[in-house]
């Protein structure tokens, strides 16, 4: 799993890999810029996926360092050529639709009870190759 610590006190890290003997890998990066409203996650699969698995995003402490998963999902913007499930404790789950080749996008907004009065939003485009 890839991540990146953001220089904010409240930023975003993740990223998410499938893949499975029978598919080829689905990578990608949450990105920054959840803490600001302005999310953008990148993802690309190829259509031999089934779906893509895609890590919750989370708040990032920088004292003392820790990062909290934000697993309180709504979908805010639903994707137009695909669906998206939220399984719980594990992420969220892409499933594009049969032929479908192109980008599709999604935005969420993520909370957690342990960081009270914040939320985390922003969109993910998932490539289908």
């Amino acid at each position: 799993m890839n991540s990146r610590f953001g220089l904010a006190v409240i930023a975003l890290v993740g990223s998410a890999i499938c893949a499975s003997a029978a598919q080829a890998e689905c990578k990608g990066t949450n990105g920054r810029g959840w803490a600001s409203g302005k999310g953008q996650g990148e993802f690309e699969m190829t259509t031999k996926d089934k779906s893509c698995k895609i890590s919750y995003v989370g708040f990032i402490f920088e004292n003392p360092k820790k990062r909290i998963e934000a697993m309180e999902v709504a979908l805010t913007k639903a994707p137009s050529n695909g669906t998206v499930s939220i399984v719980p404790g594990k992420g969220l789950l892409y499933t594009p639709a049969a032929g479908f080749k192109g980008k599709d996008r999604f935005c969420t907004k993520n909370t957690t009870p342990e960081v009270k009065g914040q939320s985390l939003r922003g969109c993910i485009t998932v490539t289908v190759r």
